[in-house]
């Protein structure tokens, strides 16, 4: 029986041993760990987020903590999040008040997107922060005094927002604090001078035109009241002789007036990194190509929209899989461009742009499809794309005589002639309208600017980036709050909401338009040292009656004033700083075409304060 009894506690011990080792093994295979409160954190920051260079795409919720995410870094000890990096990454959105969470936090970089809304007070609980970067976004209210919590930060960058009220007095309590910058904002009134703040110099403060103080060297008893300057908009008065201002939206007009002085140092700042992020996305090529790992093998999907190319899809996925750095030819806020060329030598430009994500592709196919079939002379015509492993490839013909940028402030570039400034100017707006008025779904392109003007070998041009513009899916009211868009061609109402609409493109387009007129860029530097933007220094000419001296001199000789004036005429109606008192793309078409403005009179005054002809107001709907 003794035997018994311990044959029987050797096949229960037996039975246990077999139990935990399934059981070791069962975990091994299937962690029950959950991802770390940090790593949560994070996520919530992503998914408010829309990002197009797919810098996110392995954070994943089922890895057991965020260490080993692109472009974050925890501490060794902990495994908690030291770093968050994720500069030139076209992130747009709010910014999640969640990143408080990470109390730990040392370094945030997050510069260079398109960030925008309020900067979160929660970020003040992040105390262990000792560099925090948030310039070139577009975030907007005040500055939280919360940041006065940080102690320990060395580095606070703040530059080329939207902020606006004053500077908070915590921020003199950084006694560490070796570097601020808090410069091209909307900031007002006094500067404090209590600890930190009282060592700063004018650099940490330029192009806030509202501020004043010892550091700026502008005393406040002595600074002007915050009215729009002279220049920065009209009210047409029916019956009326001389231009005035309107006061119903005299604020509106001191922002607009404002935000194009106050990103200037963007513009700078631009110019300077532009080699800089040349070169990083050339790095990057392999990855966003061809992807990594085993991504690699997943090949390439071809999508044409016509079946007029004598190429084979093996063909073509053939040569973009062996294009390279070699083969880039621009780089913009979509992506990257690379020239493709066939064996026969016809050329196609290839945009590279980023994975949207899983759920979003098939809505994506779609909306690409939908650009496709549109059709017209002075767009960029999208082939088709290619679904590569770590991005979508558009496809478009290749149109070889770079953009208007390039002709109109390249030093090497011939002048153009005025005969081709209005062919320019004509063809723009056709294509604009057609986006607005013969498109279904109706488009807006929300990125109107020089640069976006490509230009073919007659000079044609043909508006580019189109097919990356949001779909307008509320029928009624047309409108998207996706922020995007180049400083110096916003309108003042988008700088203000984030709405983009289709009188928004009106006002890029004049703004456009004075381009074409004076050669000088919407920032140009010349103005900037008046103060002034190119919207701004056209308006202050007209009231002056000095409106000639806006136009290029090289390009009107022989060019009759009266012609002159009714372009002007055009430009001056699609910047009016009141939306509704803008055209349509549709009028601004006819009055291009037939190139009068009815009446047309030489004192340019005289048409602001009348309203549009009926003509034009019964050809705005409809072709």
């Amino acid at each position: 029986m003794r035997r018994k009894k311990n044959l029987g506690s050797c096949c229960c011990c037996s039975n246990l041993l077999v139990f935990f080792f399934f059981t070791l093994s069962f975990l091994e295979n299937h962690p029950t760990c959950a991802l770390t409160p940090d790593g949560e954190a994070l996520l919530s920051f992503k998914r408010g987020l829309l990002e197009t260079h797919g810098a996110m795409s392995n954070w994943n919720e089922s890895d057991p903590d965020p260490c080993g995410w692109w472009g974050v870094e925890c501490h060794a000890s902990n495994r908690r999040v030291a770093k968050l990096n994720l500069p030139y990454q076209n992130l747009r959105g709010p910014l999640s008040p969640d990143i408080g969470k990470l109390d730990q936090l040392r370094r945030l970089g997050l510069h260079r997107n398109n960030l925008y809304g309020p900067i979160p007070q929660e970020i003040g609980n992040c105390t262990a922060l000792k560099a925090l970067y948030l310039r070139d976004n577009f975030f907007t209210g005040n500055i939280p005094e919360e940041l006065g919590n940080l102690t320990q930060l060395t580095r606070l960058d703040l530059s080329s927002n939207g902020l606006t009220g004053s500077i908070p007095e915590s921020l003199g309590s950084l006694f560490k604090l070796t570097f601020l910058n808090v410069s091209t904002n909307f900031l007002v009134g006094e500067i404090p001078t209590s600890g930190i703040l009282g060592n700063c110099t004018s650099n940490s403060f330029m192009e806030n035109p509202g501020l004043c103080g010892l550091q700026v060297n502008v005393p406040c008893q002595s600074f002007p009241p915050t009215n729009p300057p002279n220049g920065s908009g009209w009210n047409a008065v029916e019956g009326g002789s001389s231009l005035r201002k309107s006061a119903s939206y005299s604020n509106g007009l001191l922002i607009s007036a404002m935000s194009t002085v106050a990103v200037s140092l963007l513009v700078a700042v631009i110019c300077c990194i532009g080699w800089i992020v040349y070169k990083k996305r050339c790095n990057n090529y392999n990855q966003v190509m061809h992807g990594n790992g085993s991504e690699a093998n997943a090949g390439s999907m071809l999508v044409m929209f016509h079946g007029d190319l004598p190429y084979t899809s093996t063909e073509i996925v053939k040569r973009i899989e062996n294009l390279d750095d070699t083969d880039i030819i621009g780089s913009g806020g979509f992506g990257t461009v690379y020239r493709l060329v066939m064996d026969d030598g016809c050329m196609f430009a290839v945009k590279a742009i980023g994975k949207q994500g899983t759920g979003s592709e098939r809505l994506f196919a779609r909306e690409l499809g939908i650009l496709g079939s549109f059709k017209h002379r002075n767009l960029v015509n999208l082939r088709g794309y290619c679904n590569a492993p770590a991005a979508n490839l558009l496809i478009y013909d290749y149109v070889p005589n770079g953009s208007l940028e390039q002709h109109l402030h390249e030093a090497h570039q011939e002048k153009l002639s005025w005969t081709a400034r209005m062919r320019i100017a004509q063809g723009s707006a056709r294509g604009l309208a057609y986006l607005h008025h013969d498109c279904c779904p109706r488009i807006i392109h929300r990125d109107i600017k020089s640069s976006n003007i490509l230009l073919d070998d007659c000079m044609e041009p043909h508006v580019a980036d189109f097919g990356l513009a949001k779909l307008l899916e509320d029928n009624d009211s047309h409108v998207t709050t996706i922020v995007a868009g180049t400083f110096g061609y916003l309108a003042p109402e988008y700088m203000q909401s984030g709405r983009a609409t289709e009188k928004g493109d009106v006002y890029s387009y004049g703004v456009l338009l004075l381009e074409l007129l004076s050669g000088k860029r919407p920032t140009d530097s010349f103005l900037l040292k008046k103060g002034l933007n190119l919207v701004g220094w056209a308006t202050s000419c007209i009231r002056e009656n000095q409106q000639l001296d806006i136009v290029d001199a090289k390009c009107v000789e022989g060019v009759s004033q009266e012609h002159v004036e009714s372009v002007l005429k055009i430009a001056a109606r699609c910047i009016n700083p009141e939306p509704d008192e803008r055209p349509t793309m549709q009028w601004v078409v006819q009055m291009l075409e037939s190139n009068t403005v009815s009446p047309c009179n030489s004192d340019l005054s005289t048409f602001y304060n009348s309203p549009m002809s009926d003509h034009a107001n019964n050809n705005t709907h409809g072709r």
